[in-house]
């Protein structure tokens, strides 16, 4: 496996050498196409000053397509391989102090509201957000434009990678939210019906009426640098003998100057008896306009009755300003507490924004 992987990552540096020495071909600069972040953008609102394509004056169109071919063989459950398409369509709306946001996915099957939200404007810093919005706590995206590589970290506490709803990773839900930005501070707290629906071995419903809450801070400590540091409650009906109350701790930190990003993360859950630790370690490298490098490992633990370790290698390739190509490959070993598994995913995808 470490050989696999040495020869995977030395291949994708001599294709990136080479590429950034080829004199003449449009964007494939020596330079690092990305800046340093200046301030964080927890509770800030990023709706007025947002890309995409202007329908009119109050109105813009954002989104992306994302074409994939998967190979994931997983020796306990499956071998699933084939094409998946998807697409994501957003509109942004700006009638200031108000702004409005509306994302829809599209699959093959149908049409899903992932967010339809309204923002009040207080004044610039503070601002208050109704409606079905992303949960805040957990380091990556919620959409394949916002990732440095093709899956998730997790395989235990997220399967929205198989196309699933379970787990308990970042979700949309209905409810309120309060916010504040000032730049290097950030602050965000909001009250919902729910935050992890379909808990395996929980009930489904919406809390029968209880309020579940999640509030997050961030501060800026030098420019590049961030960190953020969350907290979530749910109180949930008893099922069976079960105290089915989930509390989640969620912390990260980022250091993102121009070509280099580094990320770590940790989680820690309780819900009933059970509690779930796991911990996450991210480097990305832009090499030049055209290659970027993305190293990842992330280790998952379940009262020491299952874990597992996931090491991820990811290779994107920067065709136009839209378009990017990218190849994935991860390996995990699982500890089931029965038997050991292994688990190889690999991802070609072609992911066109605008």
């Amino acid at each position: 496996m470490k050989t696999l992987l040495s020869l995977v990552s030395a291949s994708m540096l001599a294709v990136s050498s080479s590429f950034s020495q080829v004199p003449g071909i449009p964007g494939l600069s020596r330079a690092p196409v990305a800046s340093v972040h200046q301030g964080t953008t927890l509770g800030a609102n990023t709706t007025s000053r947002a890309g995409g394509i202007d329908l009119a004056n109050r109105v813009k169109l954002s989104g992306y397509v994302d074409f994939m071919y998967k190979n994931v063989d997983d020796e306990m459950v499956r071998h699933d391989k084939g094409f998946d398409t998807s697409a994501d369509v957003d509109f942004l709306f700006d009638f200031s102090p108000i702004t409005a946001e509306l994302h829809t996915e599209l699959q093959p099957d149908g049409v899903t509201l992932e967010q339809a939200f309204i923002r009040y404007n207080v004044n610039r810093d503070v601002s208050i957000t109704m409606g079905r919005q992303l949960t805040i706590l957990g380091y990556e995206g919620d959409e394949a434009t916002n990732l440095y590589q093709v899956s998730n970290a997790y395989l235990f506490t997220d399967d929205t990678a198989n196309g699933g709803d379970n787990g308990f990773r970042r979700k949309y839900v209905d409810g309120i939210r309060a916010n504040f930005n000032n730049r290097r501070f950030g602050f965000s707290i909001g009250l919902h019906n729910t935050l992890y629906r379909q808990i395996p071995n929980l009930d489904d419903d919406t809390n029968d009426g209880d309020v579940a809450i999640d509030i997050q801070a961030a501060i800026m400590i030098l420019p590049g640098l961030e960190g953020r540091m969350g907290y979530a409650h749910e109180s949930r009906d008893s099922v069976g003998n079960l105290n089915a109350d989930i509390d989640q701790f969620n912390a990260w930190l980022e250091y993102h100057d121009r070509a280099l990003t580094l990320a770590v993360e940790y989680d820690n859950w309780d819900i009933g008896t059970r509690d779930i630790w796991d911990v996450m370690l991210m480097a990305n490298y832009q090499f030049n306009d055209f290659f970027g490098l993305t190293l990842r490992y992330s280790h998952e633990d379940e009262d020491g009755a299952a874990d597992t370790d996931r090491f991820t290698l990811y290779g994107g390739f920067g065709i136009t300003d839209n378009l990017k190509l990218g190849l994935e490959y991860s390996h995990a070993s699982v500890d089931n507490g029965v038997s050991d598994y292994e688990v190889d995913e690999f991802y070609a995808e072609s992911l066109l924004s605008f």
